[in-house]
């Protein structure tokens, strides 16, 4: 008689993190399938086109009612001559229609045939770059599991890494994917992306395989070339790199140059990109977009008188209890015309940023991980970086909060980790654990269900009582 197999510890990781990339993906595709369905934006396909014909705007021409104006880019002007036939959002520069999100997506859209790019719009997008960003947060966590010292059983790495894929605002994205959704997710896949190769590159002792950080340097590149608003988080992050190494052996030239190289160059690129399209190396079209907000008057983008607002609208602001199903569902927020809920309402499992503290910057002697806490302390400053510009700026919406949401689950399925050690009841923190996992998936999931998925389930609740 054959003996079952027994799984070994890491065989048991492997399966359970396995498993939770395919709940994932199954997920995700529910949620976004039916906006694949819908016309949205499609200004990353058009701008590939108008790579491929050697131009850097919109195929999209102006009308002559809006060039017209006096001030195309007064929201009430155009309104009051009925001018409304141009794509929201875009930028008006001599004559032409510019994007202001980065060009990395569209250059990688370049690569597929322009009768496929005509069927394509923006939503297309944001599911391969959402899964992306899931797999590389999947393999962070899971080498921080094996390399930080702990007592919690292999099962709860599947239910954190459900928690990081799932957990809000992710779950919204998909279920309304536009431009704004694709750049924003594909600056966090470029993101985390880096992170990954990083953490990789450099050992506990500070050595260094500098071709691994040179991925993790164009990862950053490509992240600022899709939303800008993500470089002072990849200086932070590069910087405590440098820092690490120094401590370590004080042998930081090989890091400068593996790092140095891939974000000057695209640095080059984006001011001759910047230069081409609006003569100014810094301007990146805000200042001519075609909003509901004339930016060449508006100059308080970011200010101080922002934050209180901003931080309950992300933070303290609870969901709507309703008696039918699914129900719970967002608030929506009159000044911004956008759907709200604070992320410790939908995510709490966030709650785990503040158990275990004390670790981020000091550990037990016994248990001294130097290369873990780097990463604990580079990825936390850099998401609270993203977290400030966040709540600095002046325009509200859930979308902006995945701006500095990844790093937070990350860095919250990490403190869970590093918090088991601390606890006196581990069935206690296990139990904990699940609570908050199991509620910020589901509560996630219910809050973004499109109107489609929500009749299918009722569909089967009513198949199921009928039996």
């Amino acid at each position: 008689m054959n003996k079952p197999v027994k799984l070994t510890s890491s065989m048991q990781v492997y399966l359970f993190a396995l498993l939770a990339a395919v709940m994932v993906a199954f997920v995700y595709g529910w949620l976004n399938f039916p906006s694949l369905e819908r016309s949205g934006t499609n200004y990353y396909p058009q701008l590939a086109i108008g790579f491929k014909r050697g131009q850097l705007h919109l195929l999209e021409q102006p009308s002559s009612a809006l060039l017209s104006l006096s001030d195309p880019y007064n929201y009430v002007l155009r309104k009051e001559s009925g001018v409304e036939d141009f794509p929201w959002d875009v930028s008006l520069y001599n004559g032409r229609f510019y994007i202001y999100w980065g060009p990395v997506p569209a250059v990688l859209l370049t690569i597929l045939p322009v009768g496929l790019l005509n069927r394509l719009g923006d939503q297309h997008l944001v599911f391969p770059f959402m899964f992306g960003l899931f797999i590389y947060s999947m393999l962070i966590f899971v080498s921080f599991w094996y390399k930080f010292p702990h007592n919690l059983p292999t099962w709860t790495i599947g239910l954190a890494l459900l928690a990081i894929g799932l957990a809000s605002p992710a779950t919204l994205m998909l279920g309304h994917p536009k431009i704004y959704e694709a750049a924003i997710v594909g600056s966090q896949f470029f993101f985390i992306g880096g992170c990954y190769w990083a953490y990789s590159a450099i050992s506990r002792d500070g050595q260094l395989d500098s071709w691994k950080l040179a991925i993790a340097s164009l990862h950053w590149a490509l992240a600022v070339g899709t939303r800008t608003i993500i470089l002072p988080a990849v200086i932070f992050f590069g910087a405590t790199i440098l820092v690490y190494i120094w401590l370590q052996n004080k042998k930081v030239t090989a890091a400068l140059w593996a790092m140095g190289t891939p974000l000057f160059i695209a640095a080059l690129c984006l001011c001759w990109y910047n230069w081409a399209r609006f003569d100014s190396i810094f301007e990146f079209g805000l200042k001519y977009q075609l909003a509901s907000v004339n930016y060449n008057e508006f100059d308080d983008l970011f200010s101080i008188r922002y934050l209180w607002e901003n931080l309950l609208n992300y933070f303290l602001r609870p969901y709507q209890i309703q008696a039918e199903f699914p129900y719970i569902s967002t608030v929506e927020n009159i000044v911004s015309n956008d759907r709200l809920a604070g992320l410790p309402y939908t995510s709490p499992y966030l709650l785990f940023l503040l158990i275990p503290l004390a670790r981020l910057f000091r550990l037990r002697a016994q248990n001294e991980n130097p290369r873990e806490k780097w990463l604990v302390i580079a990825l936390g400053g850099a998401s609270l970086i993203s977290l400030v510009i966040i709540l600095l700026y002046y325009f509200t919406a859930m979308r902006f909060s995945f701006d500095f949401m990844p790093g937070l689950l990350l860095l919250a399925a990490m403190q869970f980790v590093q918090g088991s050690p601390l606890t006196k009841s581990s069935r206690g923190y296990l139990i904990l654990a699940v609570v908050l996992f199991t509620f910020s998936v589901l509560a996630s999931i219910l809050i973004a269900l499109p109107t489609v998925r929500i009749r299918e389930v009722l569909g089967i609740f009513e198949f199921l009582g009928s039996r």
